[in-house]
């Protein structure tokens, strides 16, 4: 684990740096670690006792946590690509995980970074995130373990993608560097070791610890290449996970906050820890990181930096956006999702209407009762310029479907129906799990 020492030294130095300029020192390395399913609401960062996650903690506690981010969708692939890319899904395409990959006209983070001389390595814990998917672009190494065992890559344990790239920072010659390390193992069916299995008796809440115990590792790996005080570090959610909320037992149909609210902690060379309560969304996360840098981004893109409320400023108000197309695998509705401060509307055969400040768990819906507004909201949705679009069959092949219906992410068809429009998924939650249990056994 990181020495309390050096704990102490890198805070002072933060505080110290961060007081004397509104403009901290740039990184000379990037490292972004992307936990896959993760809540926001069951990590300590957030306010949750339940679970031990120190190395979190520690980032949260030297780093800026940004209290309110938002996830594009509630699927893998998806919220990578816009993390990535800092558009929202229906700018880059990839709205599905069986989606075609990522187009070539679309710049990401890892191509900015390898043009301008970073070294770049990925190391990532799923299938869902394999090398032809679209992200691999950009990296010099890209590890997704299919070269080593085809049988065992469907998803792999944090252990093995932190040993990959523990192995890679070690061969590194001092030039800057750009990691992505992904982390699947809070994914369900979640199988963590036995001792947090046994320490916790929730595979949730043993999963995210034991993610914890691996991020210590590549942390450690960090001090000791002399990084880890002048990196910038990012932790992710890609989406969260319902957990029966609403009906839903795990994620991909609906766009509440269990599936959409995910951590967002940024530690980086002279920004001071603090907490920010403004919306943000993973678009954000690729014009912050270049905005770090010093690097420009693309101008087209959806996202805005938050190096202002790095130096301590607060966030303009903006609207964020997110989507859910996978229902339409079955038949039903697409879900959009606009939130305008504490407002959120969810665009459905039945919409919805939800105040987040005095109903945080989204149980009472105002369209009803506030027709105005829900009409203001569904104008401003619109006025984003999404559009949702019918979408025909899936561009994966057999093959790819089959693997992705062993990890849950398909019903076993292979083809997706076309949707009609007036049939709304929370009429049809009960359906989706009895399909998900019975492709499960």
């Amino acid at each position: 684990m990181i020495r309390t020492a050096l704990r102490a030294g890198i805070v002072a130095v933060s505080v110290g740096l961060a007081a004397s300029s509104g403009h901290p020192p740039r990184p000379s390395n990037l490292v972004i670690i992307t936990l896959d399913t993760t809540r926001a609401d069951r990590l300590p960062a957030y306010g949750f006792a339940s679970v031990a996650t120190p190395s979190i903690d520690w980032l949260a506690r030297t780093g800026v946590v940004f209290d309110d981010a938002e996830s594009v969708a509630p699927l893998t692939l998806t919220a990578h690509t816009s993390l990535f890319t800092g558009l929202y899904p229906p700018r880059h395409g990839v709205r599905d995980n069986v989606d075609a990959p990522l187009g070539a006209a679309h710049a990401t983070l890892a191509g900015i970074l390898r043009a301008r001389g970073f070294h770049t390595g990925a190391f990532v814990g799923s299938v869902v995130l394999a090398a032809d998917r679209g992200l691999a672009r950009g990296f010099d190494v890209y590890q997704d373990g299919r070269a080593r065992d085809v049988s065992a890559s469907r998803r792999r344990s944090a252990s093995a993608v932190v040993d990959d790239a523990r192995h890679w920072i070690d061969g590194l010659d001092g030039e800057p560097f750009f990691l992505w390390v992904h982390l699947y193992d809070v994914h369900a069916p979640q199988a963590p070791p036995v001792e947090f299995r046994r320490a916790y008796g929730d595979g949730y809440e043993g999963a995210i610890a034991y993610v914890d115990s691996q991020i210590a590792r590549l942390l450690e790996t960090l001090e000791r290449k002399g990084a880890l005080a002048t990196s910038a570090i990012v932790v992710a959610g890609d989406h969260g996970e319902s957990l029966g909320e609403h009906g839903e037992r795990e994620h991909g149909i609906f766009l509440y906050e269990g599936a959409l609210h995910v951590p967002l902690v940024i530690r980086a060379p002279g920004v001071a820890p603090r907490h920010v309560s403004g919306i943000t969304s993973l678009v954000d996360v690729l014009p912050t990181l270049l905005d770090l840098l010093g690097v420009e981004w693309p101008p087209t893109i959806d996202g805005r930096s938050l190096v202002p409320a790095l130096r301590g400023l607060p966030l303009r108000d903006r609207a964020v956006y997110a989507e859910s197309m996978y229902s339409t695998r079955f038949g039903w509705s697409p879900l959009r999702m606009i939130r305008d401060r504490e407002l959120k509307y969810i665009d459905a055969p039945r919409p919805e209407l939800y105040d987040l400040r005095s109903d945080p768990s989204e149980q009472r819906d105002l369209s009803a009762a506030r027709p105005a507004t829900a009409a203001h909201m569904r104008a401003e949705l619109a006025a984003i310029g999404v559009t949702t679009g019918i979408l025909g069959e899936p561009a994966a092949g057999a093959d790819r479907l089959r693997t992705l219906a062993s990890l849950g992410y398909v019903s076993g068809r292979s083809a997706r129906r076309a949707f009609d429009a007036g049939l709304d998924p929370k009429d049809y939650i009960n359906v989706y799990n009895a399909v998900r249990h019975h492709a499960g056994r």
